[in-house]
């Protein structure tokens, strides 16, 4: 799955990288709107003002995939972890509860964001494992989100994807990709509560 559309950040470092280790999760902190990808990517951009001193590979809502920053660039999504890692900023906010990442707008949404992670993964072999604090300071290759490296690193704050985000559910979604299986609303639920 290709992006949708390549909107160029403002601010990124060029590196010609050849080793990525990590996927990070985010969330937008944006409502989930049919436009919060291409949104997001635009305020990345700068279009509506100064651009903020950010920026993510990629932007994701429910209908597109927007690409801000190529791979082999280091995009400013979270402190310790750009120059090893892909941003993956997800449309919604750290706050949102199990319910709504269950909703329609977030299982599109996420449907749609494992198939892109499912691609770098492969791309740059990189294990679909959720990666801890302790993990992410050892070294080791896999996901995580934005908190995650809060915590390993110390260098900033952000607490997203948030205490309720999906995880099980969502590297299940990514692992779909490779063996094709698919799960019902139960088995989901049931992942959830592991």
């Amino acid at each position: 799955m290709p992006s949708d559309a390549f909107v160029h950040a403002a601010h990124f470092t060029a590196a010609g990288r050849k080793v990525v280790d990590l996927v990070v999760i985010h969330t937008m902190e944006a409502p989930e709107g049919l436009t919060t990808a291409r949104d997001v990517a635009r305020w990345f951009a700068g279009h509506r003002g100064a651009a903020p001193r950010a920026s993510a590979h990629y932007c994701v809502d429910r209908q597109d995939v927007v690409q801000c920053v190529s791979e082999l660039d280091v995009a400013w999504h979270a402190p310790g972890a750009n120059h090893n890692g892909i941003g993956i900023e997800l449309a919604g906010y750290a706050r949102q509860t199990p319910e709504e990442w269950a909703d329609a707008y977030s299982t599109e949404m996420l449907q749609r964001a494992a198939g892109i992670v499912a691609e770098i993964c492969q791309r740059w072999r990189i294990p679909v494992r959720r990666r801890t604090a302790e993990e992410l300071r050892a070294g080791q290759r896999g996901l995580c989100g934005h908190a995650d490296v809060s915590e390993a690193f110390g260098k900033s704050s952000h607490w997203d994807p948030g205490p309720h985000f999906p995880w099980h559910r969502f590297l299940h979604l990514i692992e779909q990709r490779f063996t094709g299986e698919v799960l019902d609303a139960l088995e989901f639920d049931a992942l959830e509560q592991q």
